[in-house]
């Protein structure tokens, strides 16, 4: 028998894609998941648009070629669905930005992490169907 004595991680991440041909705002997050500032779960709903706007602009990768894209075909992240959505975001002139969340952070990122969402408004696009627990 063997036993782990170091650090044991049950953390978990997520990675998602953000696509957009504008920046994402605190307005047209809320408004396009219909939450409103003053709601009762406003708070919590701000704190997520932060950890995405923080994991895009902080961390993300931009996809700018269908090539970049194309390499992300077969991986545990994006369904082929989602690399066609990348792939029409890049030649209709969208950012599109891959990044990801994780367990480990605030509590919004945590549950941003452990939940398989998907975000298709007028505003932005954001995928993150793939989780590790």
């Amino acid at each position: 028998m063997k036993i782990k004595l170091d650090f044991i991680s049950n953390s978990s991440s997520t990675s998602f894609v953000y696509i957009s041909d504008t920046e994402l705002t605190l307005e047209k997050f809320l408004e396009s998941v219909g939450v409103a500032k003053d709601s009762p779960v406003g708070d919590l709903f701000c704190d997520m648009y932060d950890e995405l706007n923080n994991a895009i602009k902080n961390y993300g990768t931009a996809i700018k070629t269908i090539e970049e894209a194309n390499a992300l075909l077969g991986s545990y992240e994006f369904t082929p669905e989602v690399i066609n959505k990348m792939k029409d975001g890049i030649l209709s002139g969208k950012s599109v930005i891959t990044s990801s969340l994780s367990s480990d952070g605030q509590f919004a990122e945590s549950i941003l992490c452990t939940s398989v969402f998907e975000i298709d408004s007028d505003h932005f696009f954001i995928n993150a169907f793939n989780n590790y627990w």
